[in-house]
């Protein structure tokens, strides 16, 4: 019993190993390999067999099965409005059954949905196979020689123009075009199919190719395509005077008569559905016919049962945090408020505030 477990456990792994062993070679028998055969004819004469009887071997070559496969990478691309040299990835995969080069095309594409154009569109090869566009390293414009199940990642790079609402999309389609291979660092001529019936002793071409996005079945192209989604803040603004105390009635009642304090709310809202707002300032001159209230600059407040409230009191002097992005930030130079705040989130209302006397 033992014995015969063990029999089915080995043959189990093995069936899985030739499995994987199958994957690995799924272009199939490398162009140009000879196959031959030799056909053996045994007799007997008299009852009494004679010597085998062998025909020359009899040989074929195998023809070149040119296919290749464009994927994009990692789904939707979100960017900001105004934003440069934003990345999409993709890659192009040789399911030939021979080494070949790719030329290399990004255009604007009506799919699945265009709602504005992307410019400065450009194409590189990721070098480094890091999905990330550096100036230095990825300056190829083709891919050179990419073996047989090889696979060749590339960035598709654009700007974003300024404007752009929330949402907008914009579709892009990277096409690969098969190039024959041979010297390394350039790129060969456009593959084309072997016309008419098999050449024997020749390696014939034929084109495998299924139509992808942009492209035709058996075009000796395949193509994919994405979207850049914008993703923006629509930052609106309300600005409040509450009067907070005055000479004559201090905080019972006060009335905006000169000599009172008058404390200023700017409350700064991102709406739900967009992108975090991030380093952001609020500028507010000191209005005629008062004076800045020292030491009344709070940033980074909220907004509670409608009264302005909450934040860190900042000096009034530009100091470290007015520069660190991380950190909320206030001062007073001349007669113009700044406040600084590291982020609004999406959903999310944020405050400034600061006071003057009225004069």
């Amino acid at each position: 019993m033992r014995y015969n477990r063990l029999i089915a456990v080995l043959v189990f792994f093995v069936t899985i190993l030739l499995l994987d062993v199958q994957g690995v070679f799924a272009v199939g028998t490398t162009a140009g390999t000879v196959v031959g055969n030799q056909a053996t004819v045994n007799f007997k004469v008299g009852g009494t067999p004679q010597t085998p009887v062998f025909n020359a071997t009899t040989t074929f070559l195998v023809d070149r099965k040119v296919n290749l496969t464009v994927a994009q990478v990692g789904g939707a691309v979100s960017v900001a409005p105004g934003s440069t040299d934003q990345v999409m990835a993709f890659t192009v995969t040789n399911t030939s059954n021979a080494p070949l080069d790719f030329s290399l095309a990004a255009t604007n594409d009506l799919v699945p949905v265009d709602q504005f154009d992307p410019t400065s569109i450009r194409v590189f090869v990721d070098v480094n196979a890091n999905g990330t566009y550096e100036i230095a390293t990825d300056t190829p414009l083709f891919l050179d020689e990419i073996p047989a199940d090889g696979i060749g990642r590339v960035l598709v790079v654009v700007n974003i123009p300024a404007g752009q609402t929330n949402g907008q999309t914009a579709g892009i389609s990277l096409a690969a075009t098969l190039r024959e291979p041979g010297v390394s660092g350039t790129q060969g001529a456009i593959v084309t199919e072997t016309a008419g019936a098999d050449t024997s002793g020749v390696v014939d071409t034929v084109l495998a190719d299924l139509a992808g996005d942009t492209d035709a079945v058996r075009d000796g192209k395949h193509s994919d395509d994405n979207i850049y989604t914008v993703a923006t803040a629509a930052i609106s603004v309300i600005k409040t005077a509450t009067v907070i105390s005055d000479p004559f009635n201090g905080t019972s009642t006060p009335k905006a008569i000169p000599g009172a304090v008058i404390e200023y709310c700017i409350q700064v809202t991102n709406p739900a559905g967009g992108a975090t707002a991030t380093e952001v300032t609020v500028s507010d001159p000191i209005p005629l016919k008062t004076t800045f209230k020292p030491s009344s600059i709070f940033a980074g407040g909220i907004l509670s049962g409608g009264v302005c409230s909450g934040g860190a009191e900042d000096d009034d002097a530009i100091g470290t945090d007015d520069t660190d992005p991380t950190e909320n930030g206030g001062n007073i130079t001349g007669t113009t408020v700044t406040t600084t705040v590291p982020s609004v989130a999406a959903g999310t209302t944020v405050t400034s505030r600061f006071s003057v006397t009225v004069d």
